[in-house]
Order: C-alpha cells, then sequence, then structure tokens
C-alpha cells in the first residue's frame, strides 16, 4: 500500500512541473480555441447569403448610437426622425431602416410574424349516459401570442431580412411555370402507350413540382426571414458546445410552397382578437424547434405564425372622427400601425429613474420597441399632437421632393406594460424599472389608467408612403388624447 501511495506522488509531481503542464495545454488548449470561436455566439460568425437576395437594413453604425449624448436630441423644435426600425417577428429584434415603405397596417415587414404558444382552458360539461348523469372536463386547447412580458428572452432573437435583388432578371411567373410544366407532362402521357410508363412519368412530375422554383427558390416566395438565437445545452464546459441556431422562414410563402411544407390556417388569440393566421412552424426542424423552447424556457407547444392579409383585425378606437368601421385594419401589432417615439421623452424619464437602478443614466429607446424615433422637440411635446405630416405619399413605384405628404391620425398615447423593463442586450428583466417610473409620472391619460403611457400611435391616412431618416415632421393640428379601451 505505501509503494502504490508513493508511485501516485511521484507522478503527481511530475505532472505537476511547469513544463509537463505547458505540453499538456499545448496540447489541448488549440482544440478548446477552435471549438470557442467556431461555436461562440459572440465569436465572429460566418457570412451568410440568401441566394438571388440582398439583405435589407443597416448593418454598421445605429443611429441611435449617441441617443444617450445630450446634445444628440438637438431640441431646436423641428421634430426629425432620427431613427427607424421594423420589427419582422413580434417582441424580437429589429432591423434597424435609413428608409421604410408604409402601408395602411405599418412599416413594411413590421409585426409580420409572431410565436405562440399553445394553452389549454379547462371548460365543465354536462354528460348524460343511460338514467346516469354527472359532469365531465373537458379541455378548449388555444394558440396565444407570446412577448417578452413572459418570456423575456425573446429579446434575444436576432432578426434580418433578405429580399429579392431587384437587379436580377424575373424568373418566370408561378402560374405560367405550373402551365408549362403541365403542358409538357400531358404531352409526355400522350406518348405513352403503357399504362406504367404514365404512371412513372405522374412520379417523376410529382418529384420535379416539389423542386420547382415557385417551392425552393427565396426570390419566388418573397425572400427570407433569418432568426438567430445562442443555444447552450446544460453541460457545456468552457462554453465550447454553445451553438448558433439560424432559422429560415419564407417572407411571401407561394401558394406551392405552403402545400409542400403543409402550412394551416388557424385562429390565434392577439389580445381580444382571435384572426385567422398561416402557422409556418413546419419550416423549422423538431431538433430546433425543441432548441427554441429550451432556449426561451417553454414548456407547451411552440408554433410560429405569420401574418394572413385576408384576416385582419380592424381597429375600432380612437379613429378619425366620421371613420366608417373597419377602415383601418392591423395584423400582430397590439392595436395600431405605428408607433412613434421622442428621443427627448426617454431621456426624462431616464433621469427619473432611482439612482440604484440599474437603468439609471442609461435608459435604452429600444426598450420601447417604436418604429420611428424623434429628435429635435421637448420631452413629452409629442403627447399633444393630433395631425402630423411626414415623408411623401409613393404614386405608382416612385416619389419624388414635390409629391403629396403622407398625412398620419395621431390616435393616442402608447399605454405601457413591462415589457420595457426588459434589457435588450441580455435578455433580462427587471423587477421594477423602468415600469415604476412610469407608473409614478406617466398616469397621464385617465383612458389609459392604471397603465402609464410614452410614445404615440398612429394611423396612416393614406395608400401607401415613404419615411426616412432625417425628413422633417410638421405638425398640423394639436390637441388633447384621452385613450380608449382596447379592441371592443
Amino acid at each position: 500500500m505505501a509503494a502504490i501511495t508513493a508511485l501516485i506522488r511521484h507522478y503527481l509531481e511530475y505532472l505537476s512541473k511547469p513544463g509537463m503542464i505547458l505540453s499538456v495545454l499545448g496540447l489541448v488548449l488549440p482544440f478548446i480555441l477552435v471549438a470557442y470561436f467556431d461555436t461562440n455566439p459572440a465569436s465572429p460568425r460566418k457570412a451568410v447569403r440568401i441566394p438571388g437576395c440582398l439583405r435589407l437594413g443597416l448593418q454598421s453604425r445605429s443611429n441611435l448610437e449617441d441617443q444617450f449624448e445630450r446634445r444628440s436630441l438637438s431640441n431646436d423644435g423641428q421634430p426629425t426622425v432620427k431613427a427607424l426600425f421594423t420589427y419582422p417577428v413580434k417582441s424580437c429584434r429589429g432591423v434597424e431602416l435609413t428608409a421604410s415603405e408604409v402601408q395602411a397596417t405599418g412599416l413594411n415587414f413590421d409585426r409580420l410574424f409572431t410565436f405562440a404558444q399553445l394553452t389549454s382552458t379547462s371548460k365543465q360539461a354536462e354528460q348524460t349516459l343511460g338514467n346516469a348523469s354527472g359532469v365531465s372536463e373537458e379541455w378548449d386547447h388555444q394558440w396565444r401570442f407570446i412577448t417578452q412580458r413572459e418570456f423575456p428572452r425573446l429579446a434575444l432573437l436576432e432578426t434580418e431580412l433578405w429580399l429579392p435583388d431587384p437587379r436580377n432578371k424575373p424568373a418566370i411567373p408561378a402560374h405560367k411555370a405550373r402551365s408549362r410544366s403541365r403542358l409538357d407532362a400531358e404531352s409526355s402521357q400522350s406518348r405513352s402507350r403503357s399504362r406504367s410508363r404514365g404512371n412513372t412519368l405522374e412520379l417523376e412530375r410529382g418529384r420535379k413540382d416539389s423542386d420547382a422554383p415557385e417551392v425552393t427558390s427565396w426570390v419566388a416566395n418573397g425572400g427570407c426571414l433569418l432568426l438567430r438565437f445562442p443555444f447552450e445545452p446544460d453541460i457545456n464546459p468552457f462554453g465550447i458546445r454553445t451553438e448558433t441556431v439560424t432559422l429560415q422562414i419564407p417572407l411571401v410563402p407561394t401558394p406551392q410552397r405552403q402545400e409542400a411544407q403543409n402550412y394551416k390556417r388557424e385562429e390565434l388569440i392577439i389580445w381580444k382578437g382571435c384572426p385567422l393566421a398561416l402557422n409556418v412552424t413546419n419550416e423549422i426542424s423538431a431538433i430546433n424547434l425543441e432548441k427554441l423552447k429550451y432556449f426561451l424556457g417553454i414548456s407547451n407547444p411552440l408554433a410560429l405564425f405569420r401574418v394572413d392579409e385576408h384576416s385582419l383585425r380592424p381597429v375600432s378606437r380612437c379613429l378619425p372622427q366620421g371613420t366608417p368601421a373597419g377602415t383601418y385594419k392591423v395584423g400582430f401589432a397590439d392595436a395600431f400601425a405605428v408607433n412613434l417615439m421622442s428621443l427627448a421623452s426617454v431621456r426624462a424619464t431616464d433621469d427619473e429613474l432611482p439612482d440604484e437602478a440599474d437603468a439609471k443614466s442609461k435608459l435604452d429607446a429600444r426598450r420601447f420597441r417604436a418604429n420611428i424615433y424623434v429628435t429635435g422637440i421637448q420631452a413629452f411635446e409629442e403627447d399633444h399632437w393630433k395631425t402630423i405630416h411626414l415623408g411623401h405619399q409613393i404614386n405608382g413605384h416612385s416619389f419624388s421632393a414635390s409629391s403629396t405628404t403622407a398625412e398620419y391620425q395621431v390616435a393616442c398615447r402608447t399605454a405601457r406594460c413591462k415589457v420595457p423593463n426588459v434589457n435588450p442586450d441580455t435578455g433580462e428583466k427587471d423587477r421594477n424599472e423602468p415600469y415604476t417610473t412610469l407608473g409614478r409620472t406617466r398616469k397621464v391619460d385617465e383612458g389609459a389608467y392604471p397603465h402609464p403611457c410614452l410614445g404615440m400611435q398612429m394611423i396612416p391616412r393614406f395608400r401607401t408612403g415613404i419615411v426616412q431618416v432625417g425628413d422633417t415632421i410638421s405638425v398640423s393640428e394639436t390637441g388633447e388624447h384621452c385613450c380608449e379601451k382596447m379592441f371592443k
């Protein structure tokens, strides 16, 4: 026993010599570093390219980079667009833009998708069997949208928009491609003298249809939405097993793509609305869907939905006087098409935060998820806007400085929940701030009570327009606001 102990001591002393430690590190460290930089989300990513598409949005410095510098607010009385954001997936990271087309339903691609979980509610039903009666328990299963309110790590899901490159020659229209393939198949079948040969051609045509451009081409499907998130398993020494998971979703799926991927139109609960929406979850592999659920901390079934343009929700409150019911509709936005916010209002809110708050002196405007960030005015000045003109309307496919300006109805203030408590960089939710401070300083609208308000909700009063960073805002009507309850 003493000999074994002495032998172990001898080897331990040998292995603990500096030269031996350096030798072991020299052999092992390169493998650790390679694995780390190949999988860690903080390391430089491999370039992603979507065939036939260009990436939309800013890819370098953000226009909000200097938002914490007071001189950047330039309170000169001339409201100016400082930054633009569209949010392709509700409650996920936005895409910063230099310009955007605006439809009646909001900025292009804004809240086009949303994640939802399947919720179950119990309902009691009377049951009669012969002469016996009783009560049986039944369940309602419904898809319900999710946000950072319940799952703050949604803030870490990065989004990219890839649109068809306009420099490319247009592909054969889908209906012509289908007609051509059908004629080719019929011609082949007419030359066939054998049923077996005809069956073979049918199988071949089926395989060709599944590989057709309208099914596989990103260009034919309106481009691509990229979603990224870091996945880290429970056992992950040195972080070397962390990987960046990338999901690819067609933006405007063709009927052929929808059929090939077995999309379904299902009811989706958004606040008090229950529109039909397109369930596109089959675009996500089962293993990646499980990783996403783990990352977000979701145990219920999870799905990704896309807006169905034929099943939008009508806005029924805070409409311009004399507006017929059903005139304005939205997709997955909470209530209104466009959200505007003044950076001076964010800084004023920051000033009111308690000294011990983590966000003190660095309250990021991105927490409030506005589409349009404005400088050039005093804090909360936008509270009194009623009608503004911003950017221009588009006639056909072009606009000019002399074209008609685009008019927006400033419908009401934005009633705030606790989403701004989520740090957009870490996905961590503060228990109190800034919601507590807003509750103390910004309960300024009786209609929104008990919620505080910050920012304004707007309705485009045109068919199609364009807004750009640097555009100035003309305020043509001011007045008082009173928020009305959400969808009736």
